[in-house]
């Protein structure tokens, strides 16, 4: 302890003269050339701002309008307009065609209709034709039959004056409606030349029309 208190003294003095020449040298940095200021650039300004034109504090730079792009968009507005009018033109196109398409489906269902009533109509004229038909041919057969009896019942050479001078249709046909045994006899009393043309008639009405030959047939 003795000895650190003898050397206090010393350790002061060197502390003060420390401290004197600090001071010394603080001021002689401070007399000394200040430093140049760092220069810094200036922010480019926006090319979007035009030369001269004030830009409102806080307000954002208007962006500059391209010249293709505005080009562009006016071809497109100038072509909308003649688009949305063909479109306009051929939707309605469409609908006239769809009307006349409607009214053509229309006109062929009223068509096919007529045509089926008409063919209801046909059908029923056919089933009458043939119902008549039916009763004629019933009706002429049983005719013939009642005439084959009559001409039947008379003596044949009666008969067969009547047949000679009758109609020639009517006389084949009753002729060719007999029985052989009663048929014979009526030919063998009639006039030669008009028996002879109802056996040729008799004869060729079996065969088919085009192979027929009754040219030149006397009935007399």
């Amino acid at each position: 302890m003795k000895r650190i208190a003898s050397k206090a003294p010393l350790l002061l003095s060197m502390a003060i003269s420390l401290g004197i020449s600090g001071a010394l040298a603080a001021q002689e940095f401070v007399k000394g050339p200040l430093p140049e200021p760092v220069a810094t650039e200036a922010p480019a300004p926006a090319p979007e701002a035009e030369a001269g034109a004030e830009v409102a504090p806080g307000a954002e730079p208007v962006p500059e309008v391209n010249a293709a792009e505005s080009s562009r968009d006016g071809a497109a507005g100038a072509v909308l307009p003649e688009l949305l009018a063909a479109v306009a033109a051929e939707r309605a196109a469409l609908n006239r065609r769809a009307l006349a398409l409607d009214k053509r489906e229309a006109e062929l269902a009223f068509a096919a209709a007529a045509l089926s009533a008409q063919d209801q109509q046909l059908s029923q004229l056919k089933d009458e034709i043939e119902r008549l038909l039916g009763l004629a041919e019933a009706s002429h057969t049983e005719d013939v039959t009642r005439l084959v009896r009559i001409y039947r019942a008379m003596k044949p050479a009666d008969a067969a004056a009547i047949l000679s001078d009758a109609d020639l249709e009517v006389s084949v046909l009753v002729i060719a409606a007999m029985a052989e045994r009663d048929s014979g006899p009526i030919l063998a009393k009639m006039n030669k030349v008009r028996a002879q043309a109802i056996s040729k008639i008799i004869l060729e009405r079996s065969r088919l029309p085009g192979d027929q030959n009754l040219v030149n047939l006397k009935v007399n």
